[in-house]
């Protein structure tokens, strides 16, 4: 029985010994296992060498056609209103000079005739004196006297050359009486209303045969010989823009015309918060634009920005962009000289940096990148 035991144990650890030594054989031969490490965060960027150069950019900006000038037609008289010779109607054309409205005036006419007959009546009665009294005077005035027509323009007042001949003329009432004559002319004049331009009614605010008394409203008319855009551009785009500058206008049907910059106002504008330029344009042909209508303004810059374009989802809000220097991102503060459509051309990059041109989320300054 002892013996079985011994052989018991003996064979024990004689499978021990075997099963130790086939697995250290095993372990010696087994392949070396691959080190599990642990990727860095590495993220593929796209960058571009920063060269830089003058650009021309060009701006499009919608605006709209106005008239380049608009005026209120009021009344200076009293009197019963009269066709001229355009219907007093909205939407009319006329052209330059022609009479758009008349006010009755034959009872002012008349008054002004009378007058002039009493103007002559005086100077028929002084000419005896002025013969005796000046006599080197008499001929101006007798010639006055005849160019004098009742129907006709007051001929200009003879010069007075001494003191006495003019005590002699107020005291007959002749120079009272010839500039209240003037004044009358003058006011007659206001009983026609002519055309200051080519244009067109825009509003009628009376009817012919209604009474028109001073200062009242008779219609607006607009210019059509010319007009001009008013295109809203943000205040940092104005700046380039100089008056002279060339411009396309494009129609909502695709007709397209040329114009010209002619004043940038100084100011923003409430409701749009823009800058309103103003785009001189005149009308030729069939395809013209109309009062109100939009178009599509693009600006001509003349004068160049030197820099590096990069689009616009490059920016970060404080105004830098990511460079890579040694396969890491870096911060790179710069000046934004001019915001295209999609673009933006910036300043303060040194030529040959890699700058990341597209947009980046969840990264920070320092992180490694590869470029693609």
């Amino acid at each position: 029985m002892k013996r079985k035991k011994i052989i018991y144990l003996i064979g024990s650890l004689a499978v021990i010994g075997v099963a130790v030594a086939l697995s250290g054989f095993f372990m010696r031969n087994q392949p070396e296992p691959r080190q599990n490490r642990k990727q860095e965060n590495l993220i593929s960027v796209q960058a571009d060498t920063a060269f830089i150069r003058e650009v021309h950019p060009s701006m499009q900006y919608e605006g709209r056609i106005q008239s380049y000038e608009t005026v209120s037609l009021a009344s200076e008289v009293t009197g019963r209103i009269m066709e001229g010779e355009v219907p007093f109607k909205e939407g009319e054309d006329f052209e330059k000079g022609d009479l758009l409205i008349r006010i009755y005036k034959e009872d002012a006419q008349a008054a002004m005739t009378s007058g002039k007959s009493n103007f002559l009546r005086t100077l028929s009665s002084i000419l005896p004196d002025l013969k005796v009294d000046f006599p080197d005077q008499y001929k101006k005035w007798k010639a006055f006297f005849n160019a004098i027509d009742v129907r006709g323009d007051l001929p200009a007042l003879p010069e007075i050359h001494s003191e006495q001949e003019q005590v002699f003329l107020a005291s007959r009432g002749v120079l009272s009486e010839y500039y209240s004559l003037r004044q009358q002319e003058i006011r007659l004049k206001k009983y026609n209303l002519y055309a200051p331009f080519d244009g067109a009614f825009q509003k009628v605010h009376q009817q012919v045969g209604a009474i028109a008394s001073p200062g009242q409203g008779l219609a607006s008319v607009v210019r059509t010989d010319r007009l001009e855009a008013v295109i809203p551009v943000p205040a940092e785009d104005a700046r380039w823009i100089r008056p002279g500058d060339d411009v396309e206008l494009t129609g909502n049907n695709g007709v397209k015309h040329s114009g010209t910059v002619t004043r940038i106002a100084d100011f923003l504008d409430p409701s749009t918060q823009s800058v309103n330029v103003y785009v001189r344009y005149f009308p030729r042909g069939e395809k013209t634009f109309k009062v109100g209508e939009f178009v599509q303004a693009s600006f001509d810059i003349t004068k160049p920005v030197s820099g590096f374009t990069i689009p616009r989802e490059a920016l970060l809000d404080q105004g830098a962009v990511y460079i890579v220097n040694d396969h890491k991102l870096r911060i790179k503060p710069v000046e934004v000289i001019r915001k295209l459509e999609d673009h933006a051309v910036v300043s303060g990059i040194k030529e040959g940096a890699l700058v990341v041109v597209e947009s980046l989320v969840d990264v920070n300054e320092g992180q490694k990148v590869e470029i693609r």
